[in-house]
């Protein structure tokens, strides 16, 4: 695992954080230690900071779980910026292609009964997170997750109320 500032291959903006890791399942409570660490660098509230980690921690965690179906190893890309007032989280892996925001999500169960496995994942990140954008660049997965500094709770309040 590498930590470093550099500027995130977007190009969004500014220079800020870059975590590698591989694509190992105890990696997860590293990305949430930078995540924390990250977040008070820049500012971030503890609500939002919490959102971040939360979403990060599903899209890894899914990235690690499916992404390397036959166990190969692979490096998986963090970069984390604040651009034009806005947390930008971006992801990317060199696992199989897939685009997270166009996968089913089941409706919500009305009882633990009629509950579905799987798909509740990408629920969770898409209402963590107000914007949620995927790209196949290069040859990889790249999920690139935003919300606004300020305002945040109210534009999750809005994001819940859209994705039901």
């Amino acid at each position: 695992m590498l930590a470093q500032q550099s500027p995130c291959p977007s190009g969004f903006g500014s220079v800020i954080r870059r975590l590698s890791i591989q694509n190992e399942v105890a990696a997860i409570s590293e990305v949430s230690r930078w995540i924390a660490e990250s977040g008070r660098a820049l500012g971030f509230s503890h609500t939002l900071t919490f959102h971040v980690d939360l979403a990060a921690s599903e899209a890894i965690a899914n990235t690690i779980c499916y992404g390397y179906p036959d166990g190969s190893r692979g490096e998986i890309e963090l970069c984390l910026e604040v651009v034009n007032g806005q947390a930008m989280l971006e992801i990317e892996d060199s696992g199989i292609p897939f685009n997270p925001l166009e996968a089913h999500t089941p409706p919500t169960a009305r009882s633990l009964e009629e509950a579905q496995i799987g798909g509740l994942g990408i629920r969770l990140i898409r209402r963590s997170m107000p914007m949620c954008n995927y790209e196949w660049r290069n040859g990889h997965n790249v999920l690139i997750l935003g919300s606004p500094l300020k305002g945040f709770e109210e534009t999750l309040t809005l994001a819940e109320t859209e994705t039901g």
